[in-house]
């Protein structure tokens, strides 16, 4: 199967995460089909929708005739098996129940057409659970959105034990061609990549509140206006670049890197051992240095001034 062929794309689930993920389909041109449980809930699903696309309009996001065309390309069922055998490609977006994830993984391959591509949002569960008595191994995967779907960019894609390097490829495009930013995750683990780093920097924030180290006010506003600030221009590698820690000599800031003879700990020494940065070309340092202060200065302005 190629990109152009998928035509149709079916949400199983229309709560929190599930319309939002509709609605990314819709606006890149997808006719979607979201499945939920009850008439009540896909009442929910409808009222969402239309709120997120009034605010997208109103902060000149998308058109109005963008937003109706939206709108238009969204088809609403309790029939889960309308839903799997008019798509080409399915996202799961129920409640975080792995035994509920597979039963409705089981049902859809069953009911789906051979071609169509099965993934979930989860971040709890891994696929190869999830995923362990469906037939078709090599077109099941993960697309994990984070909160609200339809506004925030990224989607961590990932694969299944069986997930063939086409599948993945397919995954990758759509998310590009609704509109996203797939983030490749070369391996599954419960928690997949970013929830597991924003964990451990909630864990400590939680730790140091509670020994008293600053009250939780000022803990969030530490993080907002520092390396939350920071953030829209710089993740922790290319902040090792722009620091320049990278040109630091062998004795300087000896602190900064774990202690332990771990894997880890090894992989870390020996890379900072080669004295380069992971993205910034040495010899236009000076430039990007001038390039991350211009978008400071930006936000700086926006947010602050």
């Amino acid at each position: 199967m190629e990109l152009e062929d998928i035509k149709t794309v079916g949400v199983a689930g229309g709560g929190t995460m599930g319309f939002g993920i509709a609605l990314n389909f819709a606006l890149g041109g997808y006719q979607t089909i979201v499945a939920d449980v009850s008439d009540e809930a896909i009442e929910g699903t409808l009222r969402e929708t239309r709120k997120s696309l009034d605010l997208f309009v109103e902060e000149e996001l998308v058109t109005p005739d963008q937003a109706t065309a939206a709108l238009e390309r969204i088809t609403l069922t309790t029939d889960l098996d309308t839903l799997a055998e008019a798509s080409d490609f399915v996202t799961e977006a129920i409640v975080e129940r792995l035994p509920d994830k597979q039963e409705l993984f089981s049902r859809l391959d069953e009911r789906c057409p051979p071609h169509t591509i099965l993934v979930s949002n989860t971040s709890g569960f891994v696929m190869s659970e999830i995923g362990k008595d469906v037939q078709r191994q090599d077109k099941i995967g993960l697309t994990h959105y984070f909160a609200p779907p339809h506004i925030v960019p990224g989607v961590e894609v990932a694969k299944g034990p069986g997930t063939s390097d086409e599948t993945y490829e397919l995954i990758c495009g759509l998310m590009e061609k609704a509109g996203r930013i797939p983030i490749r995750l070369l391996k599954e683990k419960p928690g997949y990549l970013l929830n597991r780093i924003q964990g451990a920097a909630g864990r400590e924030a939680a730790r140091l509140w509670a020994e008293g180290m600053a009250t939780a006010e000022d803990i969030e506003l530490g993080v907002i206006t520092t390396f939350g600030f920071r953030m829209p221009h710089e993740g922790p590698f290319m902040h090792y670049d722009l620091a320049g820690i990278w040109k630091w000599p062998a004795d300087a800031g000896s602190k900064r890197s774990p202690d332990s003879e771990d894997e880890v700990a090894k992989k870390i020494r020996l890379r900072m051992a080669e004295k380069k940065p992971w993205f910034v070309d040495p010899e236009k340092f000076d430039e990007a240095i001038e390039r991350r202060d211009r978008e400071y200065i930006r936000r700086l302005k926006t947010l602050y001034r």
